[in-house]
């Protein structure tokens, strides 16, 4: 049995070291509020929020509309928090954005106690500081977006795990197990990134064959039990008791989950009943030929990484909102294999070294397995790259602390190493900064700071122990700063609320193509609370004339339709009760004609608004225009924007209301 060992805590290190950790959350904390009420969301998945907070019926399904016909196209998990905030504080951006900010400070703290415990109270800070400074970090937590509960799902579930290799204890590792499961809910098949990782460092880390086994097994087995648990509850509802599936044609959770969000966008058609299956023609063949190709191909800037190519996660737009540590998180892996992994000194480690070193194992085999899969398919918005984000912070505070540990060496090779590292930083950056158009005014402090903490590394590293005391213990804060000066130069731009991104795409600065350095960097007036979804002229045209007609009275819906870019914005805006047809993809038959045309003779509805461009075979085309209807208005409209997922929106540019009876 592995013996325990005692683990570090935040409320045991010097008050300076706890206060240095308040301020690092408290500058997260400003940076991700200045502009929350601003930022809002894609109206589909705000409009589900607004649903979910006004029926426990549908926040327990995880409906789209307030009555609960349809789901979501995915997991919910991920809008049950933003829910219950609209419910406690009333509707209003800022109410759905709250969740996620809590989110990042959970992150943040949890990557503080993950280096605490592997290296120290230096380490700690250091993590605290780079995940606190990560671009994509500072927006994806200050917009509402499914990417903050997953990411703060895994940091959890990785502090878990570490208590559970340095306690040699099962429950930690149930609780790991439950946060990979959370995760799960929260983006579904994107939580299990970290698996590999957990499995691996668990048997690197347990000297014991069999228990390691025991325990690498419990973790995911308990993992995909959690993560499976409420959507076999949702099978076993009778369909006329829940709503119909989003994402799938026979209304099955289990193809939306792992068809229409997972196998069909590697290999179309290898799931049935998943919404665009039938448009996989080659199969899973044809497809693995398609991205090998892409692979190859010169990648295509400027398109948000939407094609797999093995230099996306070097090209625009993504590498600016995740890889400025790119290099710190290389050299902390190549540091901790030096020192922990060579072959018959890892097999003799005591107890505490070896679960450090199944940390950087874990590290390392995370960031690889998310870096793999975001390399061969398609990144539809760049908070993807949030997954790479937890274990680089790791990675980075390992390059700090065995850098530190190697300036007190009496071999000057070795006390270079964490300069020469900052050095390899800066020239990254030298080509890094070039494409990610900072403002001056943010670029050039950050240059001079950055240098100073390398010269004052450098001074240190050259004179060692002849070095003045002040000098040394000034050295290990100077080359952090000068490790993170530019993320943290990145990330102030988000002060600026025309560079801070958005619910549908979370971003830091300028957009990537057509930027440039000397737009105008301007910081704006703090709107931390506030905010209100609004409807367009003509939709609170068809909203008014609706309500004039009976919509909504006596419980009746305020009119059924079959495009969600109408519904949602109404839902969004009003709380409204509008029935969808055709789901997101506007593929999804959650009503037939027969279904409809029932509702409208047992009175429980008798206005369609009917887009244009409807097809002939759309149920509530079919009705609203037989027998019994007439045309009330049409308003014409703008079409909605582009989904946050990258996916096409509908095209509804306009709709004709009509009145059955």
């Amino acid at each position: 049995m592995t013996p325990a060992v005692p683990l570090a805590r935040w409320w045991r290190e010097p008050w300076w070291a706890r206060l240095s950790l308040v301020f690092i959350v408290a500058v997260f904390v400003v940076l991700t509020c200045w502009n929350l009420s601003r930022g809002g969301d894609f109206s589909f998945y705000e409009a589900a929020a607004r649903s979910m907070s006004q029926s426990w019926r549908a926040l327990f399904f995880g409906a789209f509309d307030p009555a609960a016909t349809v789901t979501l196209d995915k997991l919910s998990g991920f809008a049950v928090p933003q829910a219950l905030s609209i419910r406690v504080f009333g509707m209003s951006v800022s109410a759905i954005a709250l969740p996620q900010v809590i989110e990042g400070v959970i992150t943040v703290v949890a990557c503080a106690v993950i280096a605490l415990r592997w290296g120290g109270r230096g380490a700690g800070l250091v993590a605290a500081a780079a995940a606190a400074s990560t671009p994509i970090f500072v927006s994806m937590f200050a917009h509402p977006m499914e990417d903050g509960l997953l990411t703060m799902s895994l940091a959890v579930a990785v502090v878990w795990w570490q208590r559970a290799m340095l306690t040699a204890r099962w429950w930690p590792l149930l609780m790991a197990a439950l946060f990979v499961g959370i995760g799960f809910q929260a983006k579904m098949m994107s939580a299990w990134f970290v698996l590999p990782a957990l499995i691996v460092a668990t048997l690197v880390a347990v000297p014991d064959r069999r228990r390691a086994l025991a325990r690498a097994g419990a973790v995911t087995g308990v993992s995909v039990v959690v993560s499976v648990a409420w959507m076999v509850v949702f099978a076993l509802v009778p369909a006329g008791s829940r709503p119909f599936v989003d994402g799938s044609t026979d209304d099955d959770i289990f193809a939306m989950v792992f068809g229409y969000n997972g196998l069909d966008r590697l290999a179309p058609g290898a799931y049935p009943g998943s919404v665009g299956s039938s448009g996989g023609a080659g199969g899973v063949g044809s497809t693995l030929a398609s991205i090998v190709h892409a692979l190859l191909s010169p990648a295509s800037t400027g398109q948000h990484g939407s094609l797999p190519t093995l230099s996306k996660l070097v090209e625009l737009p993504l590498v600016t909102q995740i890889g400025w540590l790119y290099p710190a998180a290389l050299a902390g892996i190549a540091l901790g294999l030096w020192r922990y992994g060579r072959r018959r000194r890892a097999r003799a480690l005591p107890p505490a070294r070896r679960v450090r070193f199944a940390l950087i194992v874990a590290a390392t085999v995370w960031l690889a397995t998310a870096a793999a899969v975001l390399t061969v398919t398609r990144v539809p918005h760049t908070a993807y790259v949030a997954s790479l984000g937890v274990p680089m912070v790791l990675l980075t505070a390992v390059a700090w602390r065995e850098g530190v540990r190697l300036l007190r060496a009496r071999n000057v090779a070795l006390r270079l190493v964490l300069p020469a590292v900052v050095l390899v930083q800066a020239g990254w950056w030298a080509w890094l900064i070039a494409r990610a158009l900072l403002p001056t005014v943010l670029l050039i402090p950050a240059i001079v700071v950055g240098t100073a903490g390398l010269v004052i590394g450098l001074v240190a590293a050259l004179r060692g122990r002849s070095a003045p005391r002040p000098l040394r213990r000034l050295a290990p804060l100077a080359l952090a700063v000068a490790l993170l000066c530019l993320p943290v130069a990145t990330s102030l731009q988000v002060l600026d609320d025309a560079r801070d991104g958005s619910g549908g795409d979370a971003y830091v600065g300028v957009t990537a193509v057509g930027g440039n350095r000397d737009e105008v960097f301007t910081v704006s007036t703090p709107a931390p609370w506030g905010g209100h979804p609004s409807l367009t002229p003509a939709l609170a045209q068809l909203v008014s004339l609706a309500g004039k007609h009976g919509g909504g009275a006596d419980g009746t819906p305020l009119f059924v339709t079959d495009s969600w870019a109408i519904s949602a914005q109404i839902i969004d805006a009003t709380g409204a009760s509008v029935l969808t047809d055709g789901g997101y993809s506007g593929h999804v038959p959650v009503f037939t004609a027969d279904q409809l045309t029932q509702m409208v003779s047992a009175g429980r509805a008798h206005l369609f608004a009917v887009a244009y461009g409807a097809p002939e075979g759309d149920p509530v085309r079919e009705v609203a225009t037989g027998p019994g209807c007439r045309a009330l208005t049409t308003v014409t409209f703008a079409p909605a924007k582009e989904a946050g997922d990258g996916r096409p929106a509908s095209k509804a540019t306009g709709a004709t209301l009509y009145e059955c009876r």
